[in-house]
């Protein structure tokens, strides 16, 4: 009755499911995030060739011809040295070197030999999540001033290079997911009241900064800021020597973009580069990330583009980036955009569910299919925003409260459903009979005929006197006596099996075992006659001294086979019962007054009462035999029969019978 109340509730309940999922298990939101970026991230990942960013790669090869890992400080310097020759623009190590060993010199003097024009990085790890206490080697790199640079992690321990290796450093430190997936960098960790960038920052600003003589070391141009606006990341940190900004969350992480594709990554094997057996001029410029990826090195980390990718394939990864500025964040105002589409789909819901020239059951299919459509559309839209805005919004959220919306108005709309056809069919069944109801109700409209014949009994009974009684009395009068009147019989008939199939004017025809099954069904609509007679003589109104001639019931009973069912075009229909019964009680309902009967009973319906039901009843169905008449319509003579007497014995109408005669008696005795 009221749909929109229904639907608001639906919605309320809705979100407080989508409020309780998120309080209870946000990662599963959080990882369905990060899974489909990654697989955004795999699907457009670009196969242009890099050659600004290019791996060395310590790989199986390099071991095979260079010697098992650790390699001796010289070889390392070797290849520090050989990676100056190629001309190459800036070296990051991710590689740690934590203990003095021998030819430390000569590794110091190669990463120190062109630090002004091609800067060399050594890495660092901390301990994030108490993992371990250990402080092993010394930390560079850095920050200026003392104390924690916002938004910096807070580290437990760490893992640095040999004193006096070398200056400048990064840390390499991840962050894993739940899946142990690398997605983000811390960009700065603090410990022991310092801050440290990481590599890819360091590294950066190194690039972008050289160092001259007298100049502050580039570090000190690493000040992250925070971001002014709904489309600005939480922290910031600009790099006006390239012309780029690397945007932080408010955890200070890093998100690292797998833009490239791994094939199109440039990478050359270290033994390549110590043999000088690299391609001229490939590494001129370029930016040199040298790392491992021999297997047993434990430098394999999964990633978006694989499960077992080097980590400085994430390195490497995230530079490309800062130098296209192209590195992606969650904008402050993130949440305000999944609300904003939130609404937009919850409204095109509601459209959709109040469209009024849609059928419902079609509501109910349609709106969970617009749910999972609206659903798929935030996921294209954060996958735009990530690949042309580098902008990570997040689309698991909203997508969870549209389908939770979508399910929960189709189950309302369903339930709407389901409740007006129940109304419908009620009211339907009140102008029909229940099985008649159910049946228009779950049959397809149809222009034939649909009936079947079937051995039944027919009763038809009218108010007798009932149109002078309308003529002298108020309509509203006439009104309840009706009402009445079908109430009683409706009721009456019922008790005994019978179902009332027609009420027109003041006649009613009712058929008993059929559509619903009735054994002795003669016998019943006997009993129910009488009953019907008895109940109606002692509710009508008494019409004695008004000039009136009294209401009272005739009744027409017959057996036998007959026609039911529904006739008529598909857009109107009819159900009736046709046959010989039907016209047989009619004629017998006619002819009450004319005998001064008021129930009459067929030749059929009476003779299978007296042959077969009548021990099983009692004697208090017995009927009699008035003679044979020819009944209107036919063209044979019948016998006509009626109930032997219309008081039950020892019933409460025969004693309130006697009772008036008893009492008659004694007033003309006195």
């Amino acid at each position: 009755m009221h749909p929109w109340r229904g639907r608001v509730a639906v919605l309320v309940l809705a979100a407080c499911a989508w409020l309780a999922w998120v309080v209870i298990a946000p990662n599963s939101l959080t990882q369905l995030d990060e899974r489909s970026s990654d697989f955004v991230w795999r699907l457009t990942a670009s196969a242009q060739p890099e050659r600004r960013v290019i791996l060395v790669d310590i790989d199986d090869s390099s071991l095979t011809r260079i010697g098992a890992w650790p390699w001796s400080r010289e070889a390392i310097a070797e290849l520090t040295s050989q990676l100056d020759q190629q001309g190459v623009g800036l070296k990051l190590f991710d590689i740690v070197f934590p203990d003095s060993r021998a030819g430390g010199e000569a590794l110091t003097r190669a990463l120190r030999a062109r630090d002004a024009e091609a800067p060399s990085l050594l890495a660092q790890v901390f301990a994030l999540r108490n993992e371990s206490q250990l402080q092993s080697g010394v930390l560079a790199g850095a920050l200026p001033g003392a104390g924690c640079q916002a938004p910096a992690v807070a580290a437990q321990g760490f893992i640095g290079n040999a004193g006096g290796l070398h200056s400048r450093a990064g840390h390499i430190t991840p962050v894993l997911d739940a899946d142990g997936a690398v997605r983000r960098l811390p960009g700065f960790v603090c410990f022991g009241d310092r801050t440290y960038p990481s590599l890819v920052l360091a590294g950066l600003s190194a690039l972008g900064a050289p160092l001259a003589a007298g100049q502050l070391p580039p570090e000190a141009s690493l000040l992250a800021v925070p971001g002014a606006g709904l489309w600005q990341p939480a922290w910031q940190l600009a790099l006006p020597g390239l012309g780029s900004r690397v945007p932080m969350d408010a955890k200070g992480h890093i998100r690292v973009p797998y833009r490239i594709s791994r094939e199109a990554m440039a990478a050359v094997s270290a033994a390549d580069v110590m043999e000088g057996r690299v391609p001229a001029g490939m590494l001129k410029g370029a930016v040199v990330v040298i790392g491992a990826s021999a297997f047993g090195l434990a430098d394999i980390v999964p990633t978006a583009l694989g499960s077992a990718v080097s980590g400085s394939e994430v390195h490497a990864q995230l530079f490309a980036a800062a130098l296209d500025d192209a590195v992606p964040y969650t904008p402050q105002g993130a949440v305000w955009l999944q609300l904003a589409f939130a609404a937009f789909a919850v409204l095109a819901l509601l459209k959709l569910a109040g469209n009024r020239g849609l059928r419902q059951y079609r509501a109910v299919v349609l709106l969970p299919v617009l749910a999972v459509v609206l659903a798929a559309m935030a996921f294209v839209l954060q996958a735009i925003l990530l690949v042309n805005s580098a902008l990570f919004v997040g689309w698991a959220a909203p997508a969870l409260a549209v389908g939770l919306a979508g399910l929960g108005l189709a189950l309302a709309e369903h339930a709407r459903s389901l409740a007006e056809k129940s109304l419908v069919y009620r009211n339907l069944s009140s102008y029909v009979s229940s099985p008649v109801a159910e049946q228009i109700a779950l049959t397809e409209p149809t222009g034939n005929i649909e009936a079947n014949r079937d051995d039944v009994t027919v009763l038809v009974a009218d108010l007798q006197n009932f149109s002078r009684y309308c003529e002298a009395r108020s309509p509203e009068d006439a009104a309840r006596v009706l009402h009445r009147f079908f109430i009683t019989a409706e009721t009456v008939i019922g008790e005994h099996g019978g179902v009332v199939r027609e009420m027109v004017g003041d006649n009613l025809l009712a058929v008993f075992n059929g559509p619903l099954a009735c054994t002795d069904h003669p016998a019943k609509a006997l009993a129910a006659s009488r009953e019907l007679w008895l109940r109606c003589t002692e509710e009508l109104p008494n019409t004695t001294g008004t000039g009136l001639e009294p209401l009272s019931v005739c009744i027409g009973i017959e057996s036998g086979m007959a026609l039911v069912g529904s006739f008529g075009p598909a857009r109107r229909r009819v159900h009736a019962v046709l046959g010989i019964p039907v016209t047989v009680a009619v004629g017998l309902r006619d002819m009450t007054a004319d005998l001064a009967y008021p129930v009459l009973i067929g030749q059929e319906a009476a003779e299978r009462c007296l042959h077969a039901v009548q021990p099983a009843q009692g004697p208090d169905i017995a009927v009699k035999t008035l003679g044979s008449f020819l009944l209107p319509g036919l063209q044979r003579s019948c016998k006509v029969f009626t109930l032997r007497t219309l008081l039950q014995p020892g019933g409460a109408a025969e004693q309130s019978n006697l009772l008036y005669l008893h009492q008659l008696q004694k007033n003309s005795a006195a």
